[in-house]
């Protein structure tokens, strides 16, 4: 990441900041943070650089046994594995002597602030690359257990056959006939072994071009864009909560979570929160250097309780 710079300063040009008089310096980014992921992850704390998920099944359901037989043994299943490693994000900036001395306007003070802000929006979007790549999301932040995307039509399970497969891509609009889909996904889930492992979504997440759309199939007394007496039956057997993301780049994108279960499994994992150092620059010119970093992962192992609507 480029690190801007404040090594020589023009006041041939800007040397209003050094006089009295202005009225204000307006700065449109100087703001709050606009931070998104926290609603579409587990948020979670680590001290470790390097941690390690491992994925394991128990047992395909029993069969009967024929009188005088032996009862079957099964052995539990053992699948991939998924590794979180410590990222570091940092950026900063430089102040000269001069700056420092003879602005009036407390820049220094407001640039520093500025970084911590810069910090949390830099990992927002940079946890989103995996969300707004979900069917290419290798090359963001590596697979999960099975080896394949976020977002694919060919996820594994662990039991011998393929009844532990799952198709978590739809690729089809915001639409009342979609969200069926992704209602019925998750009432016939199954499980590693391919046993029913129904889920309950609560999360129904979209670009904010689709809120409308969205509220509109939710907020029906009938059923959204029919021209009938359809009841509207998403209201009640879907309760989830609308959330317009603003970090999703394409407008067409939307999809489902179960974010609730326990074994919703996509993650960040941060070691330290941005935190900002100020030190002489390495030189003899009296200038300041302020750098803030934090540390800090994500990705996922197991990706069933995500459904991608569209992309």
């Amino acid at each position: 990441m480029a690190i801007p710079t404040l090594t020589s300063y023009d006041t041939s040009t800007k040397n209003d900041l050094f006089k009295p008089g202005l009225r204000k310096l307006f700065d449109s980014t100087d703001r709050e943070k606009l931070v998104f992921y926290p609603q579409m992850v587990n948020d979670l704390r680590t001290k470790q650089y390097i941690e390690d998920d491992r994925q394991i099944a128990s047992f395909e359901l029993p069969g009967t046994i024929m009188e005088g037989a032996n009862t079957p043994l099964q052995s539990p299943a053992f699948g991939g594995s998924k590794t979180y490693t410590q990222q570091r994000m940092g950026t900063g900036f430089r102040v000269t002597d001069a700056m420092k001395r003879f602005n009036l306007y407390n820049l220094t003070n407001r640039w520093t602030k500025a970084l911590a802000r810069v910090q949390y929006e830099g990992k927002d979007v940079e946890i989103h690359r995996m969300f707004n790549t979900p069917a290419g999301s290798a090359g963001v932040c590596g697979t999960g257990f099975d080896g394949i995307t976020l977002a694919s039509a060919s996820h594994t399970g662990l039991d011998p056959g393929t009844a532990g497969d799952y198709d978590n891509l739809l690729s089809a609009a915001l639409s009342t006939s979609a969200l069926e889909s992704g209602w019925y996904y998750f009432k016939t889930l199954k499980d590693d072994m391919g046993v029913l492992a129904s889920a309950i979504p609560n999360l129904l997440w979209y670009e904010p071009t689709l809120h409308f759309t969205a509220n509109e199939i939710f907020r029906s007394v009938g059923k959204a864009h029919e021209l009938s007496n359809t009841i509207n039956v998403l209201k009640t057997e879907l309760g989830v909560s609308l959330f317009p993301n603003s970090r999703i780049s394409a407008t067409t994108a939307w999809g489902l979570m179960a974010k609730n279960d326990p074994n919703f499994d996509i993650n960040v994992l941060t070691s330290v929160d941005p935190y900002v150092d100020t030190k002489d620059a390495p030189d003899n010119t009296f200038d300041t250097v302020v750098i803030s970093q934090q540390y800090f992962d994500y990705g996922y192992g197991d990706a069933r309780l995500y459904y991608q609507g569209n992309v």
